[in-house]
C-alpha cells in the first residue's frame, strides 16, 4: 500500500495546490486557462510523442487489446446514458453528456503520467492506444446524442472529425507511431529540446486540473452525480476486469495500464464539451470536482491492488 500511496499521493497534491492557488487568489481564471492550454497543447504532446516513439512498433496496433478495452467504454456510455434518461428523466442531449461523464476518463491529464511512473515507460503504447481510440468512440457516441438536434448531423459528424483532427494529443500519437515504425529519430538538439519539454508534462497537467476545477459549482443533483461518480470510478473498471477474463489473451501489463485508466476520475473534457454544447454543464463540472475528490481513495486502492496483482503474476 505504501508503494500505491507514494506513487499516486503527489499527484492528487499537485490537483489540491492547483486548486489552492485559486482559492487564495495567487492565480486566477485566465491564468488557469493559459495554464491548461500551455499542458494541452505543448508539454502533454511532447510526453506522448517521446514514450510512443521510442517503443517496439510491433505492439502498437494491438487491436485485440483496443476492442477489449472499449467494449468496456461502450457498455458504460449506453448503461448509464439509459440511466439518465429513464431514471432522472433527462432529455436524448442531456443523458449524452451524462453517458459521457460516466464513461470518460481523466487519462490525459491524470492517466498518461500515472500509469508510467508505475508501470514504466511500456505503458505508453496501451495509454496511447486507449487514448485514441477512446477519443474517437465518445465523440462519435455523444455527437450522436446530441447531433439530432444540432442541425445537420452530416456537419455535425465533419465538425467533430475536424476536431479531433486538430487535437494535439491525436497528432503526437500519430507522429510517434511514425517515428516508431519507421524508426527515425529527431536531431540531437530538437530531441534533448522535447525531452526537457516532456518532464515538465505531469506537474503542470496536474496543477492546471487543480486551477481548472475549483470554483465549479456544486450542484443539489446529488443522485445524478452519484451515479456518474459509481459507474466512472467503480462500474468501468469492474466491467473491464470481466471483458478480459472473458476473453483472456492479453498482455498483463496492458491489462494493469487498462484498468487503471478504467478507474480514473472523470475527465475535465466532458466539461468544456457540456459548455461546446451548452448542455447539462453545471453538472458536467460538479462530476469531474467530486469524482476527482472521491479519486483520492479509490485511485490509490486500486493502484494497490493492481501492483499487488502484478507481483502475483510474476511469482507464479
Amino acid at each position: 500500500m505504501i508503494e500505491a500511496l507514494t506513487l499516486s499521493v503527489p499527484f492528487f497534491a499537485l490537483i489540491f495546490m492547483g486548486m489552492g492557488s485559486r482559492m487564495i487568489g495567487f492565480f486566477d481564471d485566465s491564468a488557469a486557462k493559459i495554464l491548461s492550454r500551455f499542458a494541452f497543447f505543448i508539454v502533454l504532446p511532447a510526453f506522448m510523442f517521446i514514450n510512443v516513439a521510442k517503443s517496439d512498433a510491433s505492439d502498437i496496433l494491438n487491436w485485440g487489446f483496443v476492442w477489449r478495452y472499449e467494449l468496456s467504454t461502450l457498455i458504460i456510455f449506453l448503461s448509464s446514458a439509459g440511466i439518465g434518461a429513464v431514471l432522472f428523466r433527462l432529455t436524448t442531449r442531456e443523458s449524452g453528456v451524462f453517458g459521457l461523464a460516466s464513461a470518460y476518463p481523466n487519462y490525459g491529464y491524470m492517466g498518461v503520467p500515472l500509469a508510467i511512473m508505475a508501470f514504466g515507460a511500456e505503458a505508453a503504447i496501451p495509454m496511447a492506444l486507449i487514448l485514441m481510440a477512446d477519443t474517437i468512440v465518445l465523440l462519435a457516441l455523444v455527437a450522436a446524442f446530441v447531433a439530432p438536434r444540432q442541425g445537420n448531423p452530416a456537419m455535425v459528424m465533419l465538425n467533430i472529425i475536424k476536431t479531433m483532427i486538430s487535437n494535439p494529443l491525436l497528432i503526437s500519437l500519430v507522429f510517434g507511431v511514425i517515428f516508431a515504425m519507421t524508426g527515425m529519430q529527431l536531431p540531437v538538439m530538437l530531441d534533448n529540446l522535447v525531452n526537457i519539454i516532456a518532464g515538465a508534462a505531469a506537474p503542470t497537467a496536474l496543477f492546471a486540473l487543480g486551477m481548472t476545477l475549483y470554483g465549479q459549482p456544486i450542484k443539489s443533483a446529488v443522485g445524478e452525480i452519484s451515479m456518474i461518480s459509481l459507474w466512472r470510478l467503480i462500474m468501468h473498471p469492474v466491467i473491464l476486469i470481466a471483458i478480459f477474463a472473458l476473453f483472456p489473451g492479453a498482455d498483463m501489463l496492458w491489462i494493469n495500464v487498462a484498468i487503471l485508466s478504467a478507474s480514473l476520475p472523470v475527465a475535465a473534457n466532458v466539461y468544456m464539451l457540456a459548455q461546446h454544447y451548452n448542455i447539462y454543464v453545471g453538472r458536467a463540472a460538479t462530476s469531474c470536482l467530486i469524482s476527482t475528490i472521491i479519486a483520492t481513495i479509490t485511485v490509490p486502492l486500486c493502484l494497490y491492488l493492481l501492483i499487488e496483482a502484478k507481483m502475483l503474476f510474476l511469482t507464479y
